[in-house]
């Protein structure tokens, strides 16, 4: 996965706004819901993410996400349905992702004090920093794949939790089911468009601080 560098200018400034996120990357039909006022408009890079925005990916679609403070950055494929969390303070961003449907990759930084929160349908998985790859399916399930660092998950119809280390994946259903094997060629079907590349870039946009003045905000990444 290809590193990212991130140089934020006025970063303070973003405190008093409610973006948290911004796209960096985006294939084929992908759709934004704003928190704001609802709206559906086509997500493109360079948009920022407010928290509680929507995304929705369609076939041969993907977006990738970044949050502001860390880098921690999203991939979501084709068919997903994902809504974007982050409850700015003065330490940083407050994560979460709330996962409808679809498979979705993540590389989130190491959290200082804090949880990266992912939640479906059926399960909730407890982040402090790691790479994974999540299915999720409201009818059949989801799986979580963990490619570095150890997270918790916990089905939510019986409440059992279970710790995933490097190299396994947990399966949890709507049946309240929860196990944790060794991840298979199996468990990674489907995830070959994750492999996207990220070619260097420079992004800006504006935001309005809490006294109404605009300020731009310059991102570079690789």
């Amino acid at each position: 996965m290809k590193k990212i560098l991130i140089i934020l200018f006025f970063f303070n400034l973003l405190l008093g706004s409610s973006k948290v996120a911004i796209a960096i990357k985006t294939k084929g039909k992908v759709s934004l819901f704003s928190s704001k006022d609802k709206n559906k408009t086509l997500l493109k890079p360079g948009t920022p993410v407010n928290d509680r925005d929507k995304i929705m990916t369609e076939e041969d679609s993907f977006a990738v996400i970044m949050y502001l403070d860390d880098k921690s950055v999203i991939k979501m494929l084709s068919n997903s349905d994902l809504l974007i969390i982050g409850e700015r303070s003065k330490k940083g961003i407050s994560k979460s992702l709330d996962i409808s449907y679809g498979k979705i990759t993540a590389n989130i930084s190491k959290q200082k004090g804090k949880e990266f929160r992912i939640a479906t349908p059926t399960s909730v998985a407890s982040v402090k920093g790691t790479e994974l790859a999540i299915t999720s399916d409201p009818s059949s399930g989801d799986s979580f794949t963990l490619f570095e660092g150890l997270i918790e998950v916990t089905n939510s119809i019986t409440g059992e939790s279970m710790e995933v280390s490097q190299g396994e994946t947990a399966v949890s259903t709507p049946q309240g089911s929860l196990e944790v094997g060794q991840t298979t060629t199996e468990d990674m079907e489907g995830f070959e468009e994750a492999e996207v590349e990220i070619p260097a870039q420079e992004l800006r946009f504006e935001v309005e601080d809490s006294d109404g003045n605009i300020k731009e905000i310059i991102i570079r990444y690789r």
